[in-house]
């Protein structure tokens, strides 16, 4: 039995003058490098890409190596914030004097709203919210960031007759906005310039 194997087109070769000097502008130079040479088209998009501004998320750099997170025990916040702060390499102190910056957790508040009803007038989508001020001292007690108010809000549709949310849902929701808000935090802080 003979296989057949098929081989490819041959490429036909670029026009003898460039695409830019005929004045095609660069996006049509950069196809007809995509369709002569896919690697090249893709090379070319990877070195562009920092020239652009993206970069990759990874860890961010803070100022200090030590933070006091002054906050409740209870503070499910916190514990998420406490994570994110060692993910970035940054130590937690224990004691409020061995470290250059505290983070002072003024409020927290989780809240709920009904944003609309279904036909028989029960509950069909929910607005969850989670409402943060906080704010950063260095060692001698100076604001590094005022107190900042933050509010993420997160929407879920009920999907029960009854109009009830599903807590577990709502815990996993809940739980997403407080890693999201931890990650705004840790980049905040990034920002600072300690004098």
């Amino acid at each position: 039995m003979r296989a057949l194997i098929q081989t490819p087109a041959p490429m036909q070769p670029l026009p003898r003058r460039s695409a830019l000097r005929a004045g095609l502008g660069m996006g049509l130079c950069m196809g007809l490098l995509g369709r002569a040479m896919p690697l090249g088209a893709s090379l070319a998009g990877t070195l562009l890409l920092p020239g652009c501004g993206f970069k990759p998320r990874g860890a961010a750099e803070l100022p200090f190596s030590v933070v006091f997170l002054q906050a409740p025990s209870a503070s499910a916040f916190a514990s998420e914030l406490r994570r994110s702060l060692r993910a970035n390499r940054i130590d937690i102190a224990t004691r409020r004097d061995d470290a250059p910056a505290r983070f002072e957790l003024l409020a927290e508040a989780q809240e709920r709203d009904i944003t609309a009803l279904s036909t028989a007038g029960r509950p069909r989508e929910y607005q969850v919210r989670l409402r943060l001020r906080w704010q950063v001292r260095d060692a001698s007690d100076r604001l590094l960031i005022a107190p900042t108010e933050m509010v993420l809000r997160r929407t879920i549709t009920v999907l029960d007759a009854q109009g009830q949310i599903n807590p577990e849902e709502e815990a996993l929701v809940l739980r997403d906005m407080r890693t999201d808000a931890a990650l705004q935090v840790v980049r905040r802080m990034a920002a600072i310039r300690l004098p």
